[in-house]
């Protein structure tokens, strides 16, 4: 080969390497966007264990601060239904309200602890079938002769309204009261802390299920007074499981294995378990 001849050759490793490099990485990237995605049923049946976050609320979901101990409705439904599907059940996040949707399908499966359906929720969310339903109404402080009559009279200016910010409380208040005043609370707050701004004059209306706050009144009686009749409450929100966005499958599961403890009344006996107050829920099986 004569040397011009062998410069042509240098020449042309010198173009195809690069070009093998560039063409590798590309079929490399291609094969990983082509994989398919693991469905979180698929983890979830593969691994044999179902994860959850959990925002404690009131009986619905309680953990001792001391001892880390968790008890409560959602805590006993969520455990029975695993175990009738044979999963292990990892409660493996605290968070707070505001939290809750950014860890599902990442951090953990469900939201295993007391969520309201609402629409702000659903534009990223998946919702369970129904637990149950909380009766919400309106509260003010008992000393405050002031507030009475209907409520359409508590949607004027001079209206305080506790509420948490982003939180279904603050859709109510901007829902049925629009010319009140929100005093609103950082959603890492816990939701005694709402009930507590009306008691000392901070706010002067809070929403709340009734028995959030027979519960507070123990260590404050006397303090607040229920201002909607027992059998009007301002509206009804469903309890779900919180479900990562469009990911039926384990909707499916989910719901299935609801509608079985529905059926054997295992959901009504837990609900018994924990409702100290009479009437502060409504059940899912006087609808079905």
């Amino acid at each position: 080969m004569d040397k011009r001849g062998f410069l042509r050759m240098l020449g042309s490793f010198s173009i195809a390497a690069p070009t093998a490099a560039v063409t590798t990485a590309v079929l490399q990237k291609h094969s990983a966007l082509s994989e398919p995605k693991i469905s979180a049923y698929q983890r979830v049946i593969s691994t044999g264990t179902l994860r959850c976050g959990y925002t404690p609320y009131s009986v619905g979901f309680m953990k001792d601060p001391n001892t880390g101990m968790m008890s409560g409705i959602y805590y006993d439904i969520v455990n029975r239904l695993a175990s009738n599907l044979s999963l292990k059940t990892v409660w493996a996040e605290e968070v707070d309200w505001s939290g809750q949707i950014e860890g599902l399908d990442r951090r953990y499966d469900l939201i295993g602890s007391p969520v309201s359906l609402n629409s702000g929720r659903a534009r990223a969310a998946d919702f369970s079938i129904p637990l149950y339903y909380s009766p919400v109404h309106v509260w003010a402080r008992k000393a405050d002769a002031v507030l009475t009559g209907d409520i359409k009279t508590l949607n004027r200016p001079d209206i305080r309204i506790s509420t948490l910010d982003g939180e279904q409380t603050s859709v109510f208040a901007r829902q049925f009261f629009p010319q009140a005043r929100q005093i609103s609370l950082p959603q890492s707050a816990p939701f005694s802390d709402l009930l507590l701004q009306v008691v000392t004059g901070k706010a002067d209306i809070v929403f709340s299920e009734p028995l959030t706050v027979h519960e507070f009144m123990k260590n404050n009686p006397d303090s607040l007074r229920q201002f909607t009749p027992p059998e009007q409450p301002l509206l009804v929100v469903s309890n779900i499981l919180l479900l990562p966005r469009g990911e039926y499958e384990l909707k499916e599961m989910i719901d299935n294995a609801l509608r079985e403890m529905f059926n054997s009344h295992l959901i009504d006996s837990i609900i018994d378990k924990y409702e100290t107050y009479p009437g502060s829920y409504l059940r899912e099986t006087a609808r079905r």
